[in-house]
């Protein structure tokens, strides 16, 4: 939270910070098993594909029972599965590891958004901050908080995780990403108005 508290003004302080939930790692997760997924997929399609062809060549009568020990033959002619992956067309090598490279590219923005986000509630501010580098900054006076909106799923109240929707009066909405314990976010933002609401009134 280092742009959160070097932003702090004179007596504001932190009530809540807001962090992602564990299956948004799962999401991310996914991504760099499909993109695995479809790497080994190509792979093992791209070399079965190549050895059949390769065994209806040269072994175009093989009964059935025999398969397997044409398959191994076939195999070690070629020099191991090594030497078989090495011949592949280079259309299918390329077409595996592009798949690879895209589920490890989604997996990696995803964890830099989560790794570069900051969210929280203060005395006076909602505050959320994306990016390092490119940096976007959303905040929210405390006092111009209109509503707060919470949407779980089933899953998520299983779970305690949802989207947090803030509208604030004259200045728009501002939408949180999938957090654990929106719950929490909103009571954190009620308890910061009704503080300021009654300061107002000393």
């Amino acid at each position: 939270m280092n742009y959160v508290e070097q932003s702090l003004t004179s007596g504001e302080k932190i009530y809540h910070i807001g962090r992602f939930h564990w299956i948004y790692l799962v999401n991310a997760s996914f991504w760099l098993f499909f993109g695995a997924g479809v790497f080994f997929a190509v792979i093992i399609a791209g070399m079965t594909w190549d050895v059949r062809t390769d065994m209806s060549a040269t072994l175009p009568n093989l009964p059935d029972q025999y398969f397997w020990q044409g398959w191994a033959d076939t195999i070690a002619r070629r020099g191991g599965y090594i030497a078989v992956l090495r011949d592949l067309h280079p259309g299918l090598k390329l077409l595996a590891f592009g798949g690879l490279l895209v589920g490890a590219a989604l997996f990696g923005q995803m964890m830099i958004i989560k790794a570069t986000t900051e969210i929280a509630v203060t005395t006076k501010r909602l505050v959320i901050k994306e990016g390092v580098i490119a940096r976007r900054v959303d905040e929210m006076n405390i006092d111009r908080i209109e509503s707060v909106h919470v949407t779980q799923s089933v899953l998520g109240r299983l779970l305690d995780f949802g989207v947090v929707q803030v509208r604030g009066m004259g200045v728009g909405e501002i939408t949180l990403p999938v957090l654990a314990r929106p719950i929490a976010i909103r009571q954190a933002i009620e308890k910061a108005k009704f503080t300021a609401e009654a300061r107002e009134t000393w």
